[in-house]
């Protein structure tokens, strides 16, 4: 019988219903807790998203405990967009863990796998590790009540190995709980299938975290109601262990207890469990009528996981008492309620796997996308023959780098390069060999150039090269070496009788005024091609 809503916090109940559903709610009183929220609901004006917000999370609150699992769901649809929109983020998540919880108690595995994972997704997305703790545990539960309570299992151990060190003993009751819940499932799944010794050992671990839980509770508000419920774990653990005494004592205190929060879907359970109890005492005349009774008042209720387990306690009463009639009728229903489950469960799967696929195809599909603009951007800022940077690229990244350098206090050095007599070489051997030395020349400056440098082809026979951290000395040290391998690169391979020779400008910063820097490169080569070509002049 998981419990997974948060306790409340107290406030002044005095002139203030939603205040008052509050205080009600931490003293147990969840029927006049309702009305109020109910009260406060009707009474905020649609303009106060916040207000309505408030008041519909307590409202989904008092209908979640007091076990109204439809009238939460209903509730849910009109309070999470508020919530959404009042940016109330961890009350959202809480209150996708009861959709969770409520939705799995209906048998609607779809839309508790729905709730499941976004509640999970939202918690992450804050960071807030106790919250995506119990989410996970949410999920687990689902998991769980699909019929793999392994898999819930090890997704709780999670969540509780998520809490090692924090000081919330909400959360690690809630974790324990729900552990010993999931425990007590596995267990129905094995006594009968031969595994009797695993059946023990699970439903030791089920009674071993719930009596851990149980000393938690009383730390927390409302502490009758959670105590309730973890009795009432923690006795159908001992009846399936056999110690019946004591599972006597916190069956009928557990009972008074919801009955007296006038939680009538919990009190159901709780009367199961005295049913099985009264079972393993070999009274199964006395259990009869007691669960005859309290199946016909789940018929209808969508309590399909307590009416599931009251077939399954009949079919055995009947049996014991020598009747197999009746025995079959509740074996039938039995096996119906469970193939309704299984094929729920497998909807539900089916669902969330199509869900799960068509997400991996979107996120393929955008990371596709956002690979082919990154390229497509790449390539308009690369010169089509050479590979190197144009003039965009140096527009977008001279500037910042030049920043840098100034905030670093660090040189730069600027070289503009440029092929002598270019247009020669283009008339006497053709366009296509003009292009071979283009592409010859950016070589060579990658060559004779660190990977972090910027080199740009300006435009025609034009280059620009940026020497970040370079001195003035530096930059003429590499530009001169880079002049030398031009004149004596073997170009003849290109066209016999080709040379090629180029003349560099250099400017170096500080200052870090960019158009003072081009300006005065620009100057450079000017007066490099007055000095005869073949020069570096800074």
């Amino acid at each position: 019988m998981p419990a997974n809503a948060p306790p409340m916090p107290a406030h002044s109940a005095d002139g203030d219903p939603l205040a008052a559903a509050r205080a009600a709610v931490n003293q147990g009183q969840l029927q006049e807790a309702a009305l109020l929220a109910g009260a406060a609901w009707r009474a905020a004006s649609p303009a106060d998203g916040r207000a309505r917000a408030e008041a519909g999370h307590l409202l989904c609150v008092c209908h979640y405990r007091l076990g109204n699992w439809a009238a939460m769901l209903e509730s849910s649809d009109a309070t999470l967009p508020l919530l959404q929109r009042a940016g109330m983020a961890a009350e959202q998540v809480e209150l996708l863990r009861w959709v969770t919880l409520g939705a799995c108690e209906l048998g609607r595995f779809d839309q508790a796998l729905r709730a499941a994972n976004e509640s999970c997704g939202l918690a992450e997305q804050q960071g807030h590790a106790t919250q995506f703790a119990l989410s996970l545990v949410a999920l687990g539960i689902c998991i769980e009540r699909m019929g793999d309570p392994w898999q819930a299992h090890r997704m709780m151990e999670e969540a509780l190995a998520r809490m090692e060190g924090v000081d919330d003993a909400y959360a690690r009751c809630m974790i324990l709980n729900n552990l010993c819940a999931s425990y007590i499932g596995a267990h129905y799944l094995l006594r009968d299938g031969g595994a009797t010794e695993q059946a023990r050992s699970v439903i030791q671990k089920a009674a071993h975290h719930a009596r851990e839980a149980r000393t938690l509770a009383p730390r927390l508000p409302g502490a009758a109601f959670f105590t309730a419920i973890i009795d009432a774990n923690l006795a159908e653990s001992l009846v399936h262990l056999g110690e019946l005494d004591e599972a006597d004592a916190l069956v009928e205190g557990a009972l008074a207890s919801v009955v007296a929060q006038g939680n009538v879907a919990r009190a159901w359970r709780i009367r199961y469990i005295r049913g099985i109890l009264l079972l393993a005492r070999g009274q199964a005349d006395v259990a009869a009528p007691e669960l005859t009774a309290l199946w016909h008042e789940l018929e209808g209720s969508q309590q399909h996981n307590t009416l599931a387990r009251v077939h399954d306690a009949l079919y055995r009463c009947w049996r014991r008492l020598g009747d197999p009639g009746r025995a079959l009728v509740h074996l039938e229903s039995l096996e119906a309620i469970e193939r309704k489950r299984v094929v729920s469960q497998l909807q539900a799967q089916s669902a969330l796997f199509v869900t799960r696929v068509e997400a991996e195809r979107s996120r393929l599909e955008a990371q596709v996308e956002r690979q082919r603009a990154a390229e497509m951007e790449a390539h308009a800022m690369r010169d089509p023959l050479t590979g190197l940077g144009n003039r965009r690229l140096m527009e977008q990244r001279l500037p910042q780098l030049l920043a840098d350098a100034e905030k670093a206090g660090t040189p730069v050095a600027v070289a503009v390069i440029d092929l002598d007599h270019f247009k020669q070489v283009n008339d006497r051997f053709g366009h296509a060999a003009g292009d071979r030395v283009l592409v010859a020349l950016a070589d060579l400056l990658r060559h004779h150039t660190r990977g972090d440098d910027l080199l740009v082809r300006l435009g025609g026979e034009e280059f620009l090269v940026v020497l970040a951290g370079a001195t003035p000395a530096r930059a003429r040290e590499v530009s001169e070496r880079l002049r030398q391998q031009v004149e004596q690169h073997r170009w003849e391979g290109i066209a016999p009788g080709l040379s090629v020779t180029l003349s560099v400008g250099l400017a170096s910063a500080p200052p870090y005024d960019l158009d003072a820097l081009s300006q005065s490169a620009d100057d450079a080569l000017y007066r490099a091609k007055q000095a005869g070509r073949n020069t570096v002049v800074g």
